[in-house]
């Protein structure tokens, strides 16, 4: 994947209905295309492939500066295009 070249992340506010119930995460990343992909391939990690993820269940939110992510989630960003974080449903 082609590597950003952004100090800002774009955060996807992202709910799922899953097999066990309601997901929440975010999708940390610089688009709408690449959030769709990493919040499926997410999904697909989680066992929830089956779940629907559309714009409509992965909004763009807001942003943050990079720099206050750790050191591996900047990683992430800068080799997968983006990362996910994990919240309380």
């Amino acid at each position: 994947m082609a590597t950003p070249s952004t100090d800002t992340v774009k955060v996807f506010d992202t709910w799922v209905n899953g097999k066990k119930g309601r997901l929440h995460f975010d999708v940390m990343t610089t688009d709408e295309d690449t959030a769709l992909k990493l919040a499926t391939a997410h999904l697909v990690r989680i066992g929830e492939a089956e779940a629907t993820i559309t714009a409509r269940e992965c909004q763009f939110c807001h942003s943050e500066p990079l720099v206050m992510f750790s050191a591996e989630q900047q990683r992430q960003f800068n080799e997968q295009g983006g990362f996910i974080l994990e919240l309380p449903a």
